[in-house]
């Protein structure tokens, strides 16, 4: 009798000792894990959940956690100190750079990819150029029917990205343009959709559509048409991808006229982990990533 309470207490001192033991290791496991946080354009989630799993391969002891909300938003939550990382698909305003001077912070802007806007429309479409003034009257409500432009009688629908995407600023500020020193501004009748994918299913449901988007989203899809595109009446006319590729060289060189960096901000410049993981992202195999996801890599003498 005695053996066998010796032997339900060695039980017992076993199974605490193990419930112990593991339970401080997963404690000292999440005390010794570095957390990134970053957050804002959608242009660049799908790039940056990329960039992030990568770089957890080779750094188990390190967890990135990205999260999309558009540009602005990214911006607004390095200012309010909420992330460490701000993803961008437009340079910081200048309102933007006077209210981090304002909370003490110092944005430090890297330059970390490429992407061209492609403006598609659904394949049943007949139009498949145009100029970047016709697409500013299309998007600013001037030109209301495909016809005038070549294309079957039907009335434009308009799917554009919300306020807080770079996105949106970078093609209102680049393609809608201003007239007589003011800003055009965006048609009322634009359907806002949140993200760049949702965008991308819209025009591919409606033959009356036409969108716009970073070409990474659309390059392999033939569910959507990737217009060509000239600067102006006597201009060539280019498409930033061919045969369900990028076109890296017409984005390098500028001849596609829609395109732009795309930026992490962080507050000041990097150090520690985040410096490290900055690091690999503009690294050639950080680089390497940006190509297989359809974005455009930065070019070699940047």
């Amino acid at each position: 009798m005695k053996m066998k309470n010796y032997f339900s207490l060695a039980v017992m001192l076993f199974v605490v000792a193990s419930v112990v033991f593991f339970g401080c290791k997963r404690k000292t496991d999440d005390v010794q894990k570095s957390v990134i946080t970053v957050k804002g354009s959608d242009t660049m989630v799908n790039l940056s959940q990329k960039w992030a799993e990568e770089y957890m391969k080779i750094h188990p002891e390190v967890s990135i956690q990205v999260t999309g909300g558009g540009s602005g938003t990214g911006i607004a939550a390095l200012l309010n100190k909420t992330t460490e990382i701000a993803n961008a698909s437009r340079e910081m305003k200048s309102d933007e750079y006077d209210d981090a001077k304002t909370k003490g912070i110092a944005p430090f802007t890297y330059k970390v990819a490429l992407d061209g806007i492609a403006v598609i429309v659904n394949p049943k479409n007949k139009v498949d150029m145009l100029t970047v003034k016709q697409v500013s009257d299309i998007f600013s409500g001037k030109t209301k029917n495909w016809k005038e432009l070549g294309g079957a009688d039907m009335p434009i629908t308009l799917y554009g990205r919300e306020n807080s995407s770079g996105t949106y600023e970078f093609f209102k500020d680049h393609v809608l343009g201003k007239v007589d020193g003011r800003q055009v501004d965006y048609s009322p009748s634009t359907q806002v959709l949140q993200g760049t994918a949702a965008l991308g299913e819209a025009v591919a449901r409606d033959v009356k559509g036409i969108g716009y988007g970073g070409v990474g989203y659309f390059a392999e899809r033939n569910d959507v048409k990737i217009l060509h595109i000239k600067k102006d009446e006597n201009s060539p006319a280019y498409s930033p991808a061919e045969n369900n590729k990028v076109n890296y060289d017409l984005i390098w060189s500028g001849d596609y006229s829609i395109s732009r960096y795309l930026y992490c901000f962080t507050d000041g410049e990097a150090t520690g982990a985040v410096k490290d993981f900055m690091d690999f992202i503009v690294s050639a195999k950080g680089q390497d990533i940006v190509k297989t996801m359809e974005y455009i890599p930065l070019p070699v003498n940047k």
